[in-house]
């Protein structure tokens, strides 16, 4: 008579909580990783609809053939882009998730205007920052040309 030993199927109590224990350790390892890996995102994506409006502005400015600005207010975090003719507020953006306006250099009364041709009639940069106090830099040349350093 031949006799075939079958194991039982399946995890034992203890094999699960150390298969968890491990688990548990890992994310808590991770876990400052994808902290910090979040507000590089978030910094990374607040420069981005800045640029964004910043062309979005010039390009205004193009097609319409009136000069349009974007006013940036260090002290409330946020910009505004107005048509320069009439006065007439295109649309105000507050800048979120903990990234802030650092610095304003080179623009007139932290204005930058765009004319009919798309060049910018004062030149700088905009930086901005988050709480791991890493920057982003975006500036704006004489031909209207904005780039992201």
């Amino acid at each position: 008579m031949l006799v075939i030993k079958t194991t039982p199927a399946g995890f034992s109590l203890i094999e699960l909580l150390i298969a968890i224990g491990i688990l548990a350790i890992i994310a808590i390892i991770c876990v400052p990783f994808f902290d910090g890996a979040i507000k590089n995102y978030n910094l990374s994506s607040a420069t981005r609809d800045l640029t964004s409006d910043l062309r979005y502005a010039q390009q205004l400015a193009v097609t319409t053939q009136v000069n349009y600005s974007v006013s940036f207010n260090v002290n409330s975090n946020s910009y505004q882009i107005k048509n320069t003719a009439t006065s007439t507020a295109i649309k105000t953006v507050t800048i979120k998730n903990n990234i802030r306006l650092q610095n304003i250099s080179g623009l007139t009364s932290s204005t930058v205007t765009f004319n009919a041709t798309g060049a910018a009639l004062s030149i700088g940069s905009i930086t901005l920052i988050n709480p791991l106090n890493h920057t982003a830099i975006i500036e704006i040349k004489p031909s209207g040309y904005v780039k992201i350093d």
